[in-house]
């Protein structure tokens, strides 16, 4: 009975440390100039059951209407996941509001294809303007950019496919962050990377942001 309740509140622990981490972590990236001036990000839809750090409050500063709050700051485009396949087909779509996403079968929230009206929902890779900002999951990263996924590649695959889209419009290659507890950091080299892994720009920790790649070097102000 003893064990049972000191593991009770060892997890209590755990989930609250999370929970005030996830708090710092978003305060970072909502203050940060290259948070506040992009114009067009795609980002991921948080899920506990999965380690993912809180990211409701990001999305929610992103599509906000800065003009109802006096901000002459124009409203941000954002893209969110929806998974076609157990084949490494992710899409990233367009919405307006939470509302617009639904439970799939993993009870994961995602947008569905087309809007309210029918209408089919805008793809990043057919967007006509680039989106200046990535926001990444992980289980696991080091302080070189390597990022370890949970092994399908669905986020690694997009990244490769928007990176050759950038650069054959001849676009400003997107910055890469990946939001990650502190436990998720590890030593370098621990991560095993293949040909195919996509390494991210900069973290953002509850201890800073950690810029990585000389693009994050240039675009953040930390």
């Amino acid at each position: 009975m003893m064990n049972n309740t000191n593991q009770e509140q060892q997890q209590q622990n755990q989930l609250q440390d999370a929970h005030l981490e996830d708090d710092e972590i978003q305060r970072l990236v909502l203050e940060a100039p290259w948070f506040r001036s992009c114009q067009r990000l795609c980002a991921y839809i948080s899920c506990s059951v999965l380690r993912e750090v809180d990211t409701a409050k990001v999305l929610a500063e992103s599509l906000a209407n800065p003009a109802e709050d006096g901000n002459l700051q124009m409203r941000k485009k954002l893209y969110v996941p929806r998974v076609e396949d157990k084949n490494r087909n992710m899409r990233m779509l367009n919405i307006s509001r939470l509302d617009d996403l639904i439970a799939n079968s993993m009870d994961i929230l995602e947008p569905a294809p087309v809007d309210g009206d029918g209408n089919e929902r805008e793809d990043v890779m057919q967007a006509n303007d680039p989106v200046d900002l990535f926001i990444l999951p992980g289980l696991a990263f080091d302080r070189s950019g390597r990022r370890l996924g949970r092994g399908g590649g669905y986020y690694d695959n997009l990244l490769t496919n928007y990176k050759a889209l950038a650069e054959a419009r001849n676009w400003k290659q997107p910055l890469l962050v990946a939001l990650s507890y502190s436990v998720q950091i590890v030593d370098e080299e621990s991560i095993s990377v293949t040909p195919s892994d996509v390494p991210v720009d900069a973290l953002v920790s509850p201890s800073g942001v950690i810029p990585i790649s000389s693009v994050a070097l240039e675009r953040m102000t930390v």
